[in-house]
């Protein structure tokens, strides 16, 4: 990403004020609010604007019908349509990116891909078939590990020079400067180095070379420069690590369903883009836990924590809509989707039912998880928490304001003691 400058606003004077009254109109109309980059001022200025929102238009009806072809085309020709399938996915998804109303072109061809990939099979073919032709040969299979090794830095920067000039706007192409000593350090030096450091280099590996690949990027003359924070990687590498130990630790079936969880985590940050339900995926990522823990200490799953499960992704349904309330503004600018733009002024007849749906499912799991092991009493208890949950709820939905961020922001952080709430009352059963 580009490092903006101190004042992102250059201002300009137009050549003669007969220029300016011939283009006044058009541009006031075509660039609404600086979106289009320009304004005119009303003393005559030219107020550009550096920085322009990206705006996504495709949609998951479009999406389903390309991924639905580059399927079954793909099952029919045995793999070969591969290359073609990655094409049209990435001209839908780069020409359906705009900024200022224009479209990223991707001009690669299905056929230039497939090459690519022929070349690749041949090599791979070369190093496993050879040897057996060469018996008696000494350190050929040594020799062509060297030679691919040699190979690999030009073949990636070969790759991403190749995608990057293949991606243009507005007839410009993008470009990419890198070399072959700058790939091999990043991408087979520096691994080597950090697995040998135990792992402790890695984080500063995979900042260094994403630095890399950005700041070699080019848009006609103008280059990016990437300024990333090492300690960041850290961070998330060691709440990773954290994370897989403690998993390991569990039996295998909720070790299973810890990897399984990846998929919607790995599904999650693009949600906005083809659906206006992502909170539903955000639910899908965040409630796993009620799974994970049943299954980690009874080794199988159950209605009860499916309920839990549903009721939890029903409540975030309602959260993260007050949420992203704050953002529906911004989020029209740059074209992705929420439930927040999607309900607009129905959205207290939406989280209603989503919160009504969250207290019934909750109820239902702690009877179905009681019902046969706990007293009357633990029992009673333990529903005053899917009872108090919902008047928390209700107490949130009478005060909102989606109009209001300050408010919808209070809200928000005001579920903190929404999930606490059933979590003592649950603690107060175990104990009576």
């Amino acid at each position: 990403m580009s490092k903006k400058p101190s004042n992102p606003n250059v201002n300009t004077k137009p050549k003669s004020s007969g220029a300016l009254r011939e283009s006044e109109t058009s541009t006031r109309e075509s660039h609404k609010n600086g979106y289009g980059g320009k304004m005119i001022e009303e003393d005559g200025t030219v107020k550009i604007n550096r920085f322009t929102p990206l705006v996504f238009t495709g949609t998951a009806r479009q999406l389903f019908g390309i991924q639905f072809v580059n399927i079954l085309l793909s099952l029919i020709t045995l793999g070969i349509w591969i290359p073609w399938a990655r094409v049209r996915n990435r001209r839908f998804f780069y020409g359906n990116t705009r900024a200022l109303d224009e479209g990223i072109d991707y001009l690669a061809t299905g056929f230039a891909l497939f090459k690519g990939w022929v070349l690749v099979l041949a090599a791979i073919t070369i190093f496993y078939v050879t040897p057996l032709f060469a018996d008696g040969v000494p350190y050929v299979q040594e020799g062509l590990s060297a030679l691919f090794v040699l190979v690999y830095p030009w073949a990636l920067t070969k790759s991403i020079y190749f995608n990057a000039r293949n991606l243009a706007w507005r007839d410009v192409r993008f470009d990419w400067k890198g070399g072959y000593f700058g790939a091999a350090w990043y991408f087979f030096l520096f691994p080597v180095i950090a697995v040998l450091s135990f792992g402790l280099l890695l984080p500063v590996m995979s900042c260094k070379a994403r630095q890399y690949i950005v700041n070699n990027y080019r848009f006609g003359k103008t280059s990016f420069e990437a300024d990333l924070d090492i300690g960041s990687f850290y961070k998330v590498a060691v709440q990773a690590l954290l994370a897989f130990g403690v998993l390991l630790t569990l039996n295998n079936a909720a070790i299973l369903l810890g990897f399984i969880a990846l998929i919607p985590v790995v599904i999650y940050p693009f949600a906005k883009r083809f659906t206006w339900w992502p909170q539903v995926f955000l639910g899908l990522v965040f409630n796993w836990g009620a799974l994970l823990a049943w299954v980690a200490h009874t080794g199988t799953l159950g209605w009860p924590p499916i309920l839990l499960y549903l009721a939890g992704i029903s409540w975030t349904l309602f959260y993260d809509t007050i949420y992203a309330h704050q953002d529906k503004e911004d989020d029209a600018l740059i074209g992705v989707r929420s439930t927040a733009r999607l309900f607009a002024e129905n959205t207290h007849i939406w989280l209603r039912g989503f919160f009504v749906l969250s207290v019934l499912l909750m109820g239902a799991a702690v009877i179905l998880a009681l019902s046969s092991t706990a007293s009357m009493i633990a029992m009673a208890v333990a529903l005053i928490g899917p009872w108090a949950f919902g008047w928390h709820l209700t107490w949130q939905l009478r005060r909102l304001d989606i109009d209001n961020p300050d408010t919808c922001k209070k809200l928000f952080r005001a579920n903190r003691d929404t999930g606490l709430i059933p979590v003592l009352f649950f603690a107060i059963a175990a104990i009576v």
